[in-house]
């Protein structure tokens, strides 16, 4: 018998049929370099439908890169938790754990994991694992200062027991009813294994041992080490993986290479081991405009990852010619611009918190102007309010202050107190300009948010009197800076879907809540925290109602209404501007097999991992 996943895999292959695998791995086995296909799958591997076919062996995925982070070996392209998200992007099934009980009211979720299963290698995997990541590291303040807040409820981290190596139990202190729509988001980061962790921790480790691995490797200490050898599996060839793929070439490198694992744990339905592909190529590019170059010339199989949909036009005109398909994503994604909460500077920390003016800046952009300029079509007006595709959005959420009307925002900007000056420009209450930094992250380049279109934007609110300089940031520096509250204005072009799932976007719920970073900076220390400050009653508001949300187990309505009152407080009260939502492309090479017609293209959804990467192929005679 062979396990099964409802929704992305089918029943069981025949007892009748042999396991067969890869040309690479049976002359591994040949030289006596690896076990028998038969004893590296476990007794009952999982079975993975395939979207189309049963596919071929052989071939190299080509993708092309940027920067380090476009690998995505450990999360989009290395998509292996306990429960996981379906092919339609919203419902959570198994993965590593084929069934799971919840218990006490939603207080107690015991999982069921596959037997059998092994590391890359070869070691078993176990429930042992998991449990030794959470109490080892998610669970030692040297890594993890701030213990995550989706592995708390009622205030309380859980408690975490392997009672056998097949069964995993968490324990909270109140009821979590929305526990595995996080553990589908967030489970796969402490699938490690336990056998290599133990090398790098000093519970475990004589100091002695460890300070002269830290020294012969070039750390500053162990803490360093142990998040580049084991945090950042794209980084570490070493560190055995359950991923369809494992890194062999790390980053920095001309030509990263990643090749199949060969006791990779999946079939297909006719017992082929899983993945079809033999290794996967990422070529360097100096920036994402090369990027995308090289997309139009037929570089690419399969890859969204930096494709500016900005550039529809020039895809469409030579798709043809370079023999590749250009889907569209169903789902667009939020341009939007984010007003800090509560600011560092106290002069323009009221004029942030007026509602006032936060829809005169709405009603300052020409949204139609603005797409037809930057958008190639692929846009359309949007406050940015979550996504239809999320289970808590409504129309009406997205109906708010999207008509241009500078009329109405130079009003609303007088009643606000910015008066104009001899130049047009507005003034602050103090008699200062209003002379502002509009910081903007690149966020996810498949958006097509480039300076280009946030300098645009500038244009409209200088139309009104507000003088904005153009900050762009790199990945890390925004990763800095959002986590010291340092910015007043984020414009942020991002990919999004459950809302729920990272909650930090519209409940201030973490330092990295945009918003408002002091306040989740608060929440997330209990107040300890030197920096934090308090949330007032208008986000607390939120926060009471997220809550409540995460303890309902089982009632959909209690928790559609509680979802509803969240965005709706947003939509009305206009936190944030939506600019556009805007469409992502993907480009899809004539020769890649297996890739569905609509592909949500969702980070948090961890595409395509979601889809089952490992049942593409590649067939050279489509070409």
């Amino acid at each position: 018998m062979v396990a099964s996943i409802a929704l992305f895999v089918c029943a069981c292959v025949p007892q009748t049929v042999a396991f067969q695998e890869a040309p690479m791995l049976a002359e591994r086995v040949g030289k006596g370099e690896l076990p028998p296909v038969e004893d590296r799958l476990p007794p009952e591997p999982v079975v993975v439908e395939p979207v189309r076919s049963i596919g071929k062996y052989g071939g190299t995925w080509r993708r092309l890169y940027a920067e380090p982070g476009d690998t995505c070996l450990d999360h989009r392209l290395g998509y292996e938790s306990l429960v996981r998200w379906d092919r339609s992007g919203k419902n959570v099934i198994p993965g590593l754990a084929k069934s799971w009980d919840v218990l006490d009211g939603g207080r107690r979720y015991v999982f069921h994991l596959h037997p059998g299963i092994k590391w890359s290698d070869g070691q078993p995997f176990t429930s042992e694992d998991l449990r030794f990541y959470y109490d080892e590291v998610y669970s030692n303040t040297d890594l993890w200062p701030i213990f995550l807040s989706f592995l708390k409820s009622g205030g309380k981290p859980a408690e975490v027991s392997a009672p056998d190596p097949h069964t995993l139990e968490f324990r909270f202190a109140a009821p979590y009813g929305i526990f595995l729509e996080f553990l589908a988001y967030e489970g796969h980061r402490m699938v490690r294994p336990k056998h290599y962790l133990q090398k790098f921790l000093p519970k475990f480790v004589e100091k002695e041992e460890l300070d002269r691995r830290v020294k012969d490797m070039g750390f500053l200490g162990w803490t360093e080490m142990f998040s580049a050898m084991v945090i950042n599996p794209e980084r570490n060839p070493n560190l055995p993986m359950l991923n369809s793929f494992l890194i062999k070439t790390p980053p920095p490198a001309g030509r990263i290479l990643a090749e199949r694992n060969p006791y990779y744990w999946k079939v297909d339905p006719e017992g082929n081991q899983l993945p079809y592909i033999d290794g996967i190529s990422y070529i360097a590019v100096q920036d994402y405009e090369i990027l995308t170059m090289k997309a139009i010339g037929g570089a690419v199989d399969f890859q969204a990852r930096g494709i500016n949909s900005n550039n529809y036009p020039l895809f469409m005109q030579y798709h043809k010619r370079n023999k590749f398909r250009v889907l569209a994503d169903p789902k667009p994604g939020s341009v939007v611009l984010i007003f800090n909460q509560y600011s560092n500077d106290p002069e323009i920390r009221p004029i942030l918190q007026d509602r006032r003016f936060r829809i005169a800046m709405s009603a300052a952009v020409d949204r139609e102007e603005l797409i037809f300029l930057m958008c190639s079509d692929l846009a359309v007006p949007s406050s940015g309010i979550a996504s239809p595709y999320d289970p808590y959005w409504l129309p009406e959420f997205d109906q708010n202050y999207l008509e241009y009307n500078p009329d109405l925002a130079n009003r609303l900007l007088d009643d606000v107190g910015l008066k104009r000056g001899r130049n047009g420009i507005r003034r602050l209450p103090n008699g200062k300009a209003f002379r502002q930094v509009l910081n903007a992250q690149p966020g996810d380049p498949s958006v097509g948010t480039l300076p280009e279109f946030w300098e645009l934007l500038i244009d409209y609110f200088r139309e009104v009197g507000l003088d904005f300089q153009l900050k762009i940031l790199s990945p890390e520096a925004a990763h800095r800076q959002v986590g010291t509250g340092a910015y007043d204005f984020w414009g942020w072009g991002s990919m999004g879907l459950h809302w729920i799932a990272f909650p930090g976007g519209y409940v201030p719920h973490s330092g990295y809540s945009y918003f408002g970073p002091r306040y989740g900076l608060y929440v997330t220390s209990d107040g300890k925290d030197r920096n934090g400050i308090k949330p007032p009653p208008e986000f607390q508001r939120l926060l009471d109602w997220y809550r409540e949300l995460r303890g309902v187990v089982g009632d959909d309505e209690r928790k559609l209404d509680l979802g509803h009152r969240i965005l709706r407080q947003w939509s009305e009260e206009c936190y944030m501007i939506g600019i556009c939502r805007q469409q992502a492309l993907m480009i899809v090479s004539d020769r890649f097999k297996n890739v569905p017609d609509q592909i949500i293209h969702d980070w948090r959804i961890k595409c395509p991992g979601y889809i089952g990467i490992e049942q593409f192929y590649i067939d050279e005679e489509a070409r």
